[in-house]
């Protein structure tokens, strides 16, 4: 998936937990849940850095949501802020749960070879070419998608539903 479609569902699932849990959620919150729904998409990175294909392995699995959620718990622990840090793992969740439904899935438990998607175990490993293949398929349409995700980060930080600082 595109990263606006990730942003779209992390969005999504916070407003669905405003409403059955009748809370709101602060702005860090709110970041920290946008974050979590683009985070495990880091290893398209580590893939440009090294040159070997990383995507959905250890980011798109369980292990990485433990240690996203200790990692952000202990650096907002420091502030006091400790009870915001369960948004950045539910967006990890969000989005290893929307690449679930894009065949071949994710390694969702990571060190184990299985591919698990929406329908099932895929049967053959698919890995794809490089840490580029969705860059040289369809640049315009990435290009497009984050255009469009961007003016929708923009509307909700001027509108005040999320804050950076």
């Amino acid at each position: 998936m595109f990263p606006f479609e990730h942003l779209f569902g992390a969005w999504l699932v916070g407003l669905i937990i405003q409403r059955l849990a009748k809370i709101n959620i602060s702005r860090l919150g709110w970041g920290l849940l946008l974050l979590g729904g683009l985070l495990p998409d880091v290893d398209y990175l580590f893939g440009f850095i090294f040159g070997e294909n990383f995507h959905r392995l250890f980011t798109h699995s369980l292990v990485f949501v433990l240690v996203s959620f200790f990692v952000i718990y202990v650096i907002l622990k420091m502030f006091d802020l400790e009870k915001e840090s369960m948004y950045l793992p539910i967006g990890v969740l969000v989005h290893i749960f929307l690449d679930l439904l894009i065949y071949p899935g994710v390694l969702l438990f990571w060190p184990l070879g299985t591919w698990f998607w929406f329908f099932g175990f895929a049967n053959e490993v698919f890995i794809y070419s490089s840490a580029n293949s969705v860059l040289s398929v369809k640049p315009s349409l990435v290009l497009i998608d984050v255009v469009i995700g961007l003016i929708w980060l923009s509307y909700l930080y001027f509108k005040g539903k999320i804050n950076f600082s």
